[in-house]
């Protein structure tokens, strides 16, 4: 199919100097060229999901006639999704909300879709996907669920809702895209008829250039060895757990530190580091891959992962991982040859695990699964996704009115 013109821009040229997340260059694509402008609404809890996972594809999506309209919670915007949206909208929080707010939520969802005649319907989240399923089936809007994690192992009350939820309605989203081969399969059997497949990198992707520094040699004179926790402050990542385990650690290796690098998300149940001899803590930072260079090995705890991009990060750098096994870091492993440690959620078990990697062999990934895991291929995946639904509803639409 032939490379869609949109801006001027040719279609000639190589794949590679076609494919890019953002430049006004075109993302390649075999979906053939759009009818007709388009409007895509891209729904989520907060801001910040769509700031560091759609915005990059919003980019791509700028060289085609499609306008990129955002919808999140209210009290959650970023200033930076003005840059990357035509239109920024406020409705109800429905993010860890009540009934009467994620009501609220839906009739502003609804309005913004009829205001905007959106012709597809983008989800992001949890709260975003069941929140875009209810008004993409109540005004006919196509609409595309990306799930970037699941509860469907957790045996909380959370976990027992969603499940239970999922179980009913998920056969009324027609296409899915899930960051790991465990939640396809869950989806697959949940909805047999829609269309179910696996994004890279977590649907995110991560900018290469901006992990490309010099670790610092572990063992380095005058150094004590250092283990990081980075992420989100919240109960929910399980982080008393790694906690317990660097002091188990400390008994073989007094010296050893635990760096914490992380805030609280507005709305989630906060975890408060603790105050002790070895432990430092510090605000979330733009920094990160600094942080990831100086750590010896990177840690994660969380019982659930769609796909772990911090994990990605620290791999990308050259920093060895020990992680609770769960969807997420299995679907991770297996494009790792070298450098990541899978362990039950047991203390004693990922203690000795960190130490092991201490003085482990150096982390190898394969060249093509780094190329996979940037930013440029997860938005050409993205934008060939997008491309390809807004065609096959225009062609729809068409064939309605000739029949």
């Amino acid at each position: 199919m032939p490379l869609f013109r949109a801006k001027g821009l040719p279609a000639a040229g190589s794949l590679s100097s076609r494919v890019a997340a953002a430049g006004g260059t075109l993302v390649a694509t075999s979906a053939g060229p759009l009818a007709n402008d388009a409007t895509i609404a891209f729904v989520a809890g907060i801001g910040m999901t769509l700031q560091n996972i759609v915005a990059p594809v919003a980019r791509a999506l700028s060289a085609y006639p499609v306008r990129r309209v955002a919808v999140v919670g209210r009290g959650s915007v970023v200033p930076d999704l003005y840059q990357d949206f035509d239109e920024v909208y406020e409705v109800a929080p429905f993010r860890r909300a009540g009934p009467a707010s994620t009501a609220a939520a839906l009739v502003g969802l609804r309005r913004i879709v009829r205001r905007e005649r959106v012709d597809l319907l983008h989800l992001h989240s949890p709260f975003g996907i069941a929140l875009g399923r209810a008004v993409g089936v109540m005004t006919g809007t196509p609409h595309v669920a990306v799930v970037s994690g699941t509860l469907f192992d957790s045996p909380t009350r959370a976990g027992r809702l969603f499940s239970a939820i999922e179980a009913t309605t998920a056969r009324l989203t027609p296409t899915y895209i899930t960051v790991n081969p465990e939640d396809r399969e869950s989806y697959r059997r949940l909805a047999p008829r829609s269309r179910v497949s696996v994004a890279p990198c977590g649907a995110a992707g991560i900018d290469p250039e901006r992990f490309t520094v010099t670790r610092t040699p572990s063992g380095a004179p005058n150094r004590p060895r250092r283990l990081l926790l980075m992420g989100r402050l919240t109960k929910d990542k399980n982080l008393d757990l790694a906690v317990a385990a660097w002091r188990l650690a400390r008994r073989a290796l007094p010296e050893i530190e635990l760096r914490i690098v992380g805030s609280t998300a507005p709305g989630e149940p906060a975890w408060t580091p603790p105050v002790e001899c070895g432990l430092t803590v510090e605000a979330w930072t733009r920094h990160p891959a600094a942080e990831l260079a100086a750590a010896d090995v990177v840690l994660s705890a969380s019982p659930r992962e769609g796909f772990p991009m911090v994990l990605v990060e620290a791999l990308t750098v050259g920093t060895p991982v020990v992680a609770v096994s769960n969807r997420g870091t299995r679907a991770l492993a297996q494009q790792v040859e070298e450098g990541l440690t899978l362990v039950p959620p047991d203390a004693a078990l990922m203690a000795e695990a960190l130490l092991r990697r201490l003085d482990g062999p150096p982390v190898r990934v394969a060249r093509a699964v780094l190329d996979s895991w940037s930013l440029a291929s997860v938005s050409a995946f993205h934008a060939e996704q997008i491309l390809r639904h807004l065609r096959e509803a225009q062609e729809r639409t068409l064939v309605m009115q000739h029949t």
